[in-house]
């Protein structure tokens, strides 16, 4: 473990590609755009139950624009964003990766989706156990996975890679008209 005492975190990046068992991490970037506007119009119903960004995505111009806030994001190591490739056949199947960074307070959030029909082959399980050997080793001390209360699949990642069920956050989304409530998944780095 790293000893910090009071510091903050030196600001730190990620490797733009990470390769698995099941999946490569690639760094999003406009390459992807045209696959990922693709995944998610196809899997828009799907999708929009837990994603509320997906009913302001209409557009290949909407991933553009989107796949430059994270480009600058990275570039400022703020946060990580990547797109998901299938290691065998190359196809993506999601996207998503670490969305907020503190180095002041040692932690990191994880954010990630599927297209409808890749779910429950593994990908998201094994993303997250990459991405948390790649934080852990550069200080993080703290990973957390949010959710819907009722989004039972992303819960089940979060209690298969080891994080702990923090509580609820009540009302803590705003979404189609009503307030919705949200599971708090942490892990920490012993």
């Amino acid at each position: 473990m790293i000893d910090l005492g009071n510091k903050k975190l030196e600001k730190f990046s990620l490797p733009e590609k990470i390769v698995g068992e099941k999946v490569i991490l690639q760094q999003r970037t406009h390459d992807f755009d045209e696959e990922l506007w693709s995944l998610i119009d196809g899997s828009r119903e799907f999708l929009r139950e837990y994603l509320f960004w997906v009913d302001d995505t209409r557009s290949l111009d909407d991933v553009k624009n989107v796949t430059d806030i994270f480009l600058d994001n990275w570039k400022k190591q703020d946060s990580f964003e990547y797109v998901y490739l299938d290691k065998n056949t190359g196809k993506l199947v999601g996207a998503g990766g670490i969305h907020t960074v503190s180095y002041l307070h040692h932690f990191a959030e994880y954010g990630y989706y599927l297209g409808k029909d890749k779910v429950g082959h593994g990908y998201i399980t094994e993303v997250v156990r990459l991405l948390e050997k790649e934080l852990f080793q550069r200080g993080i001390h703290r990973l957390i996975i949010t959710c819907d209360v009722n989004n039972k699949a992303s819960a089940a990642v979060a209690k298969r890679c080891g994080f702990e069920l923090e509580g609820t956050m009540r009302e803590a989304r705003y979404a189609y008209g009503a307030y919705r409530d949200e599971l708090l998944f942490a892990k920490l780095n012993h």
